[in-house]
């Protein structure tokens, strides 16, 4: 046979040798990720054109489009308030989903003599390229990170923490607790109340299992569609795994958008009067900002 079925694990792999427990092949990928998001950013930012070239016009759209679906959901101001990092989130994992559509990417690495990966490993040979029964004996430099429990869990817990952060931000903390301690409508409401404390913790679940099965089944997929097909049959799923890693980083920036929305939106046990207060705070602040504004208008001319 000329090569063997790569090796399938769900933990991500040391980048080398005896290299620390954080710096995996998925890590690497991770950073590499998050500095071409850093760098999209960056080219927005730096020196706007009038007329905009390409990539200017498509920074443009990108952001334009984002924009405008968290005002859609969350409001004007809540919507510029969520912007950055429902961007964000949704940015690094496209880019971090998309890493497995890429030539190399867990195909070049070094060579192992782990007997875990294969018997055949502890007599590796000497050369540049691995066949026959050795052919999976190698430790990927490179893989998705989107595959590892840990990229996803972590983002996950960002969305679900920003959340809460936003809720206290936006209601106060007395109507945020009032979320998840509910005193005043009797023992019901009580456990009702406790019972958004366990789903809040779900979320983190929900958000990264659905991420990274969809993603790691994709992983295997295109692993086993070219092991079986010698690399011609695998084509067609690259298509399949493009589409689907846009769509996986839409959904979960999507619903941390609505997260966020829902978790800066009171609920119907909370105070009355202290809704009405903020409502009416809010009203007062926006007649005196307008104000200002015709008053420095008014100025000016």
């Amino acid at each position: 046979m000329l090569w063997e079925l790569p090796h399938i694990q769900v933990a991500a792999d040391p980048l080398y040798p005896g290299a620390p427990a954080f710096l995996t092949n998925t890590f690497l990928l991770t950073v590499v990720s998050a500095l071409i998001v850093l760098g999209f950013f960056l080219i927005a930012a730096y020196k706007p054109k009038i007329v905009p070239g390409f990539l200017q016009n498509l920074v443009e759209w990108v952001f334009e489009s984002l924009l405008h679906l968290c005002e859609e959901v969350a409001g004007k101001k809540n919507g510029r308030r969520f912007f950055p990092w429902v961007a964000s989130i949704f940015l690094l994992i496209l880019i971090a989903n998309w890493w497995e559509v890429i030539p190399g990417i867990e195909s070049i690495g070094l060579k192992t003599t782990s007997e875990e990966i294969s018997s055949a490993c502890a007599h590796v040979g000497s050369g540049v390229f691995l066949t026959g029964n050795v052919s999976n004996c190698i430790v990927p430099f490179f893989r998705p990170p989107a595959t590892d429990l840990n990229f996803t869990i972590a983002l996950a817990v960002v969305s679900v923490v920003m959340t809460q952060v936003y809720g206290f931000m936006v209601l106060g903390w007395r109507v945020q607790i009032s979320r998840y301690i509910v005193l005043s409508d009797g023992p019901i409401g009580f456990v009702v109340g406790l019972l958004e404390i366990p789903l809040e913790l779900l979320r983190v679940l929900s958000l990264s299992f659905r991420l990274f099965g969809n993603l790691f089944a994709g992983d295997v997929l295109l692993l086993v569609m070219a092991f079986i097909s010698v690399g011609i049959g695998a084509i067609p799923f690259y298509f399949l795994e493009v589409f689907v890693g846009f769509i996986q980083a839409f959904v979960f920036a999507f619903l941390t958008l609505i997260f966020m929305t829902l978790g800066t939106t009171a609920h119907g046990h909370a105070d009355v009067e202290e809704e009405h207060s903020a409502e009416v705070a809010h009203e007062e602040r926006l007649r005196a900002e307008h104000a200002l504004e015709h008053a420095v208008g008014g100025g000016a001319r």
